[in-house]
């Protein structure tokens, strides 16, 4: 008889537990779970968001200014002018530097010699000893 009363408890408690589930709203704990999740995550973004920006501002002002400093290095100044002078004539080229020819042990110039050629000897034919 012990089996058949556990058997028959274990039926009312799972009819007891079936019925409750179907009228509870399980819908309303988990729409509040996910709302508040969904805040929290647009939350986090929008401050990603804005972080993000004002490191972007910052950098760029930063590469702003470093670009003035180096133009207004680079630029070269001319100095102030006066209305009545004339502006000055450009600077010449610079020229190629000569070399002064080689003079021999007599102090005359040398005429210039032409480099020495080495001989070629003929490759030598296979089968063929020397």
């Amino acid at each position: 008889m012990l089996p058949l009363l556990t058997f028959a408890s274990g039926l009312i408690v799972g009819i007891a537990g079936i019925r409750l589930a179907r009228s509870a709203k399980p819908g309303d704990g988990l729409k509040a779970a996910a709302d508040t999740i969904g805040t929290k995550a647009r939350e986090g973004l929008e401050s990603a968001r804005s972080g993000l920006r004002e490191a972007a501002v910052t950098g760029l002002s930063t590469v702003e200014k470093t670009s003035a400093s180096l133009r207004d290095r680079l630029q070269p100044t001319a100095p102030p002018s006066s209305a009545g002078e004339a502006p000055a004539a450009p600077a010449e080229p610079p020229k190629a530097a000569v070399r002064p020819a080689a003079k021999s042990a007599t102090g005359k110039p040398s005429a210039a010699r032409p480099a020495r050629r080495r001989a070629v000897k003929p490759a030598a034919t296979p089968g063929t000893s020397s």
